[in-house]
C-alpha cells in the first residue's frame, strides 16, 4: 500500500461518524507538487444503511470484526480503485465528462450471486451462460443508476465478501454503495480525469485519524 496513495493524483476519500453512520462527507483531493491540495466543497453523501465494514481493496488486511459480507448493508471500508469507466441511462455521457462512459442496456447486470462465476461482475444475459439466481437488473434502477461509478471492491470475486459496489445518484442510504445528489454526482465525474490514477478511501473517522501516517493519506481540515 505504501505506494498506493503516493502513485495516485486524485483521491476520493468518505469519512463517516463512526462504523454505523448511514451519513458521509466526500472530499476530493488533487495531487499538485506541493503535496495533496482539497478541492473546494465537500460533498454529503448516504452510504449503506447500516454504516461500513472492512472491504476487499488495495489496503493491508485489517483485523477487525466488523467484516464486510454480502447483504450485510454496509459500504466497504478501505482503500480502493476504480473502474475506468462508469454507466448510466442516458444514451451519451453528460457533458464536460472525460471518463469513458457505457450506457446501460435492458441486459446489464451486476450479478450478486455468490455462487456464479459471473459473482460481482456487470455482464450482458445474453454474453455468457447464466449460472446466477440473482442479479441487479441495472437499467430498472431509476433514478439510482442515472451515473453508476465502479468501486473495484473485492475484485477476487471471493464468495460472499460483496458485489456490486458504485458511487451513485440519488442521496438515500443504499445496500452498500454510496450515494449522492445529480449535482454532487457530476461533480466528480467532471473532475475525474482517465489520465490520473484515482483511489476511492473510505473510513470511519477515528480510522482515519489512526491511518492516516500509515498510509500516506492527506490532512483533513477538520481530522
Amino acid at each position: 500500500l505504501s505506494a498506493q496513495i503516493p502513485s495516485s493524483q486524485k483521491l476520493i476519500i468518505t469519512i463517516t461518524d463512526d462504523w454505523n453512520s448511514n451519513k458521509a462527507t466526500v472530499y476530493l483531493f488533487d495531487k499538485t507538487k506541493d503535496g495533496w491540495k482539497k478541492k473546494r466543497g465537500e460533498i454529503s453523501v448516504s452510504i449503506g444503511k447500516n454504516g461500513l465494514a472492512w472491504g476487499e481493496g488495495v489496503h493491508p488486511q485489517q483485523s477487525g470484526a466488523l467484516m464486510k459480507k454480502e447483504g450485510d448493508r454496509r459500504s466497504p471500508a478501505g482503500i480502493f480503485e476504480l473502474d475506468s469507466l462508469f454507466y448510466g441511462l442516458e444514451a451519451t455521457a453528460p457533458d464536460h465528462v472525460r471518463y469513458p462512459y457505457l450506457p446501460l442496456t435492458d441486459l446489464t447486470r451486476c450479478v450478486d450471486d455468490s455462487n456464479s462465476l459471473a459473482y460481482n461482475s456487470i455482464v450482458e444475459e445474453d454474453s455468457m451462460k447464466k449460472d446466477w439466481t440473482s442479479a441487479e437488473r441495472m437499467k430498472a434502477v431509476d433514478p439510482d443508476y442515472k451515473y453508476v461509478l465502479v468501486v473495484k471492491h473485492n475484485t477476487g470475486r471471493e464468495k460472499g465478501k460483496g458485489s456490486c459496489i458504485f458511487f451513485h445518484t440519488n442521496n438515500v442510504p443504499t445496500s452498500g454503495c454510496t450515494s449522492m445528489d445529480e449535482e454532487d454526482m457530476l461533480t466528480i465525474l467532471r473532475w475525474l480525469d482517465p489520465k490520473r490514477k484515482t483511489l476511492v478511501v473510505q473510513l470511519p473517522h477515528s480510522e482515519y485519524h489512526r491511518l492516516r501516517t500509515e498510509w500516506n493519506l492527506p490532512m483533513l481540515l477538520n481530522n
